[in-house]
């Protein structure tokens, strides 16, 4: 599964954590360079006097939303945005509202990002060597006595013989472990009406679309019901 970023962002004032986050995602991008994960972008950019208009608007109903707002409440409700800036990873809110410092911002992706590229490696468990069993002594049968004259010698008793198994200790297994890269696919911009610009590509499934709302199965940009999420509707 990609790790999907979305940044709603306001113009003219959040420049300074776009650029922080475009530069975390091309860090990454060179790292696992030629991997088979991949890392998509989206930044959300609204004019300041948009803001407010859509920030009510959430609170209408779908019929009532301006036409010009509706895609990007759709897409606001989906990820539970109610203030900005706000930013989104893989479907979960990071941040919200008023943001830290740029360098803690970075911090952040950084370490959410590396978490969900990293591959899971199990710890070995080590096989424990089998304990030899207790050691069985044979006691031979009481011999009876026999009178002896002085020129026979008594014949001493057999000793006893102890039996000593060994103990078969198998080795560890060890195990293989292989990093995960991840491919990184580019960031394509569109644009939407009243000064909002998304920047996305049509992907080849809807889980990796913006407008593909999971908990619906419902496509928000043509309002389609997506019965087969590997086969776009808009790429049919």
């Amino acid at each position: 599964m990609p790790v999907m970023i979305k940044f709603y962002m306001v113009v003219g004032r959040d420049e300074p954590y776009e650029s922080v986050i475009r530069s975390v995602v091309n860090e990454v991008r060179e790292k696992f360079k030629g991997g088979e994960k991949s890392i998509n972008a989206t930044f959300i950019r609204i004019k300041p006097e948009a803001v407010d208009a859509a920030l009510n608007a959430l609170n209408m109903p779908e019929n009532q939303v301006p036409q010009n707002l509706i895609y990007l409440v759709r897409s606001m409700k989906q990820d539970g945005v109610k203030a900005l800036p706000a930013l989104i990873i893989n479907g979960r809110k990071i941040y919200e509202g008023q943001l830290p410092p740029p360098d803690t911002v970075r911090q952040t992706v950084m370490g959410e990002i590396m978490a969900l590229l990293a591959p899971t490696q199990p710890t070995p468990q080590p096989t424990a060597p089998q304990q030899p069993p207790a050691m069985q002594v044979t006691t031979p049968p009481t011999q009876p006595q026999v009178p002896t004259s002085p020129e026979t010698k008594p014949t001493p008793p057999p000793q006893p013989q102890v039996e000593t198994p060994s103990a078969e200790v198998k080795p560890l297994k060890t195990v293989e472990e292989r990093p995960a890269s991840t491919v990184v696919a580019p960031i394509q911009p569109i644009t939407v009406p009243s000064g909002v610009r998304v920047m996305i590509g049509r992907p080849n499934d809807c889980r990796e679309c913006i407008y593909y709302g999971a908990n619906t199965g419902t496509c928000l940009l043509f309002g389609y019901k997506v019965t087969d999420p590997s086969r776009p509707p808009c790429k049919s």
